[in-house]
């Protein structure tokens, strides 16, 4: 027996296992008591040191080698806890705190720190540390806890399976919700656990109903059982003894691999759940409530039918497939029906504005693209114009775009030949901009000691005759230099910081003014 002093409280375990899960326990948000105001002492051998592990956990240090700690811990466990009367017990016939003292035993193959000083090297006889029936080496502490695990008990640390498809888990209410589940005997003390503690079982929102209504014990498939909780506390309705029976009675024929949809269509259909409900649109209003020409309308028509077509089709595809119930596809298809009614002419208007505008850049930043780019507009374009710009080459399509805005050849090459200097002027200027931002994020020193960003390092040099940009060539690397022809002096650039992409753009500005 251990007794556990903290503060004034004391508590009472049955084994050193219980005493490490009693003090690494979630508080729920309270503060851990401070390890000097914690002390253990078993009644019979003993003070037991505690200390506080880097991590945060605590930590007990009894006497003894690293295989006789284990061995007493394990020891206690199997006789206390796990093996009663002879019969072992499965993680739901046990009180949380007792499995919690299994799996904290558990837990010293990868953290024996919990238990034991790993600082030091075993220290003792002979026979407290080797066998002398197996090999010669360093202890194995996992290999021996996870063995001991199994030999003992017949399953590993994590616990036995709780379910034929899933993997182990170590968690106390996952066994105890399928146990419950699968309608097997747990005691009411284990149950009120959870009853009165709901947060224990948080993260199995599916447990909760079956420690209440203990009709749908043993009633469904796991995978039922899930898909009908789930499907109630999404419609935010109560499972309870009063409707249960109606419940099971509606998901009686749902296969028992059966999940959320076939769960939720079977709801549905006994009128346990409603029909998922959707807004009302709000009218459309302004300039945006109607067309502003026959294109637009026609623009709008075509898009809207076609977004309602995809999205019908969509609806259509998956519930076909089983992964949308009939609820979910009704709401999709009633969506799309009112997206349908409620779409805008916001789009529809600007395209049709631009070409009666004879607006060509922005026709042709609204035509003037592959196939499948605005192909309903260019549709439509085709169906209340006859401009066809979906059955030609790039160059005919441009040209029928100008001839729609009434440009000739001529002025289609004079437009284009503004509209190429007025890109270069835009692309060169982005460039300024890039290269004055990176070199302003970086720092000069000047031989004086001044420092300055390199934005203004760049403008000192030139103002002081550097106008030149040379670069030198050594092995693989280049190297940047801008250069004072008159006093044949140079200073370094470099390309990654801009300051070589600024000083060619500040050159090249500065050399149509010399020249005029």
């Amino acid at each position: 027996m251990y007794v556990i002093h903290i503060g004034q409280r004391a508590e009472h375990r049955t084994t050193l296992a219980g005493v490490l899960q009693y003090l690494n326990e979630d508080r729920d948000g309270k503060a851990a008591p401070r390890v000097e105001d914690i002390a253990v002492r078993h009644v019979e051998r003993g003070a037991i040191p505690v200390v506080r592990l880097a991590g945060g956990n605590f930590a007990v240090r009894p006497v003894g080698t690293r295989r006789a700690i284990l061995s007493m811990i394990l020891d206690e466990v199997d006789r206390f806890i796990v093996r009663v009367g002879g019969k072992i017990l499965r993680p739901h016939e046990m009180s949380r705190a007792a499995w919690g003292a299994v799996v904290a035993a558990g837990r010293l193959a990868y953290f024996p720190e919990e238990a034991i000083d790993m600082s030091h090297d075993d220290a003792g006889p002979l026979f407290q540390t080797v066998d002398l029936f197996e090999d010669r080496g360093a202890f194995d502490i996992a290999g021996f806890v996870c063995g001991e695990f199994v030999r003992r008990f017949g399953y590993g640390t994590n616990g036995p399976l709780y379910h034929p498809a899933a993997s182990p888990n170590c968690r106390h209410e996952v066994h105890v919700a399928y146990a419950l589940m699968r309608g097997e005997k747990v005691r009411d003390c284990i149950i009120n656990t959870y009853r009165d503690n709901p947060h224990h079982a948080r993260s199995e929102f599916w447990m909760q109903p079956l420690i209440e209504v203990p009709a749908l014990r043993g009633a469904l498939s796991s995978s039922v059982l899930q898909a009908l909780c789930q499907v109630m506390r999404g419609e935010k309705l109560e499972i309870t003894p009063h409707n249960a029976p109606r419940l099971l009675a509606a998901v009686r024929n749902v296969p028992s691999d059966g999940g959320y949809v076939a769960v939720d269509d079977a709801l549905f259909a006994a009128g346990i759940v409603p029909p998922r409900t959707m807004p009302t649109p709000k009218p459309l209003e302004g300039e945006n409530a109607r067309p502003a020409t026959k294109l637009a309308a026609r623009i709008h028509g075509l898009i809207s039918e076609r977004q309602y077509q995809e999205a019908m089709k969509k609806a259509a595809e998956e519930r076909e497939g089983q992964k949308i119930s009939q609820r979910e596809f009704d709401r999709q298809t009633k969506a799309a029906a009112i997206y349908r009614a409620g779409y805008g002419y916001d789009w529809a208007n600007r395209v049709a504005l631009a070409v009666m505008e004879r607006n060509v850049a922005a026709v042709l930043h609204i035509f003037d693209g592959p196939k499948d780019w605005n192909t309903d507009s260019k549709r439509a374009l085709r169906d209340e114009l006859g401009v066809d710009v979906l059955q030609c080459s790039a160059a005919e399509r441009r040209r029928r775009l100008f001839e729609l805005c009434g440009f000739s050849v001529d002025e289609q090459a004079q437009w284009e030949a503004h509209e190429a200097i007025d890109k270069a002027r835009k692309r060169a200027e982005r460039s300024m901009a890039d290269a004055i931002s990176l070199a302003e994020s970086t720092t000069y020193r000047l031989e004086t000691g001044q420092q300055m960003n390199g934005r203004e390092y760049v403008d000192f040099c030139i103002e002081a005759g550097f106008t030149q940009l040379v670069d030198e060539r050594r092995g693989n690397v280049t190297r940047y230099r801008i250069y004072d022809p008159v006093k044949r002096m140079s200073r370094p650039l470099r390309a990654k910081d801009g300051t070589l992409n600024y000083a060619r753009a500040r050159i090249a500005q500065i050399a149509p003014e010399v020249t005029a």
